[in-house]
């Protein structure tokens, strides 16, 4: 509550005149009071010890009766010295001549050898009257210790009244010179807060003198124009901008509806392309019938040589082949759209390994790689047997393309090891080869591809959606230290469960499918 009190500066100031001059009054009244309090004993004392000298010196000689009489009775009646109570004098036998007033139980011998005798209620001094340098008697006044004390309360009452009347003066003083000192003050008070209201940075502060106070005026004045020129060209830059604004979103608009064109028309035009070529894969197919028939016909009817029977078999092959092929295509197209319906039955995964091992002969030999399979942590043998559901064509093309590009990604000498662990079952395709860094985090995105001129990225995106087709997880890890590691997890067979369509099995003249 107090600093409340004090927040407002006038009220600082007036609060620090008037305490300083109530500080300096009270001290004065402090000292004088307490050195008047203190000494007021000795004073009394010195003022009778100076009554009885004059005395003294006034009865200079042998004082006789007759003259201390005249001297008492005049003191008596001039009354000069009205704070004395007691007035004697005293032979060399401390035998008193004459006296006025009374004083009791005086220890005269005590008093005239230590000179003053002072208690709680009177003082007592003696003096002695000389002839020359002979003492011929005793001078003695006494005082009530207690009469300069009605003046020293007057004293000390007056003095307390002048202090009240000190502090009102300086209070009265202090409130006017206040106004006179912190009028500027109050000016630019006011100021701040209506520019701060209004931001009206055209208002101006009157300096009303040259002192400090007109000289900070002074430089809030040059503040507000500095700001008020920055604050033109803000607003300035500001139109400027939002024009550029204006005229850059309508551009952009007009791009957005320009690429939107462009876009719809893509659309249009990949989907007439994908009908096209879904036209054209179920011709190829019908043609293909022939291709495939004849053959077997020609085979069926025999009287053919060795080497027209082989030539016959290689184009039934090729025929098988390029049916794989278009089936392989019809299907990640429908894969792609979410339609497709797998024609899943139980998939002997040791064997499709083997005949892909077998048809990669040649590719192995050219690049100096080999290809180790592995089943549970040992060598994999053709009686080893590890069941998945799924289409057997479908995997053979998936397990084919991850393993020719390990192959392809791997240096001469390398060794590719393909793992099978028959508990879930789970196929690990491991080389030692680094995934670039730039591709790692879209290595099964569609058209992604590194290194290779040929390369169209799509052998890892159509092994990701025949992996998702069956129900699988895939996924890769690449580093450093341990190359790279492309893990393919099959559901469990009874969460897959029986087959859901119709049973295809891979003809046995097929060979690997299309690579993507």
């Amino acid at each position: 509550m107090f600093r409340s009190f004090l927040a407002p500066l006038n009220r600082r100031i007036l609060f620090f005149i008037t305490s300083m001059a109530a500080i300096a009054v009270i001290t004065v009244v402090l000292i004088c009071g307490s050195t008047i309090m203190l000494s007021r004993q000795t004073r009394h004392a010195k003022i009778v010890g100076h009554s009885a000298q004059s005395l003294a010196i006034a009865l200079k000689g042998m004082p006789t009766e007759k003259k201390i009489k005249m001297a008492l009775t005049k003191i008596s009646e001039s009354n000069p010295w009205p704070f004395l109570d007691f007035v004697a004098v005293m032979n060399l036998n401390h035998q008193i001549i004459s006296s006025s007033g009374t004083m009791k139980n005086i220890q005269w011998p005590q008093l005239i050898q230590q000179g003053k005798f002072i208690d709680n209620s009177r003082i007592l001094v003696s003096t002695p009257i000389k002839n020359g340098t002979q003492i011929t008697g005793y001078v003695v006044m006494g005082s009530d210790i207690h009469f300069f004390d009605r003046g020293i309360k007057r004293y000390l009452i007056l003095s307390v009244i002048s202090g009240c009347v000190g502090l009102l003066l300086s209070l009265f003083v202090a409130h006017k010179l206040h106004k006179k000192m912190l009028q500027p003050l109050y000016a630019l008070t006011t100021a701040a807060k209506e520019i701060g209201a209004s931001q009206n940075y055209a208002l101006r502060v009157p300096s009303m003198a040259d002192d400090e106070l007109g000289q900070l005026i002074t430089q809030f004045n040059s503040m507000l124009e500095q700001i008020e020129r920055r604050d033109r060209l803000l607003t300035s830059h500001q139109r400027m901008l939002e024009q550029a604004v204006k005229l850059r979103t309508s551009e952009l608009a007009t791009k957005n509806t320009q690429l939107e064109l462009e876009i719809a028309e893509r659309k249009e035009a990949e989907m007439i392309r994908c009908e096209v070529e879904r036209i054209n894969q179920h011709d190829l197919k019908s043609l293909l019938n022939l291709v495939i028939g004849y053959p077997e016909l020609l085979l069926k009817q025999g009287d053919l040589n060795s080497k027209q029977e082989n030539f016959i078999k290689k184009i039934e092959m090729a025929g098988y082949r390029m049916l794989d092929m278009i089936n392989n295509n019809l299907d990640i197209f429908k894969m792609e759209k979410g339609i497709y319906k797998l024609r899943s039955t139980s998939v002997e995964l040791v064997h499709l390994l083997h005949e892909i091992q077998d048809d990669i002969v040649s590719m192995l030999t050219r690049s100096g790689v080999t290809l180790r399979l592995v089943y549970d942590s040992h060598p994999m043998t053709r009686e080893h047997v590890c069941f998945a559901t799924g289409e057997y064509r479908l995997l053979q093309t998936l397990f084919s393309n991850l393993i020719i590009n390990a192959i392809e990604a791997s240096d001469e000498d390398d060794i590719v090891t393909v793992e099978i662990s028959p508990k879930h079952p789970t196929v690990t395709i491991h080389n030692n080869s680094v995934v670039p860094e730039s591709i790692r985090d879209r290595f099964f995105n569609k058209y992604v591809t590194y290194g290779k001129e040929d390369g169209t990225g799509l052998g890892t995106y159509s092994a990701k959606l025949i992996a998702n087709a069956h129900n699988a997880h895939i996924e890769m890890m690449s580093t450093k230290k341990c190359g790279t590691i492309i893990t393919i997890q099959f559901a469990n067979h009874a969460e897959t469960g029986q087959s859901t369509g119709s049973t295809y099995r891979a003809h046995p003249k097929s060979t690997i499918p299309l690579q993507a």
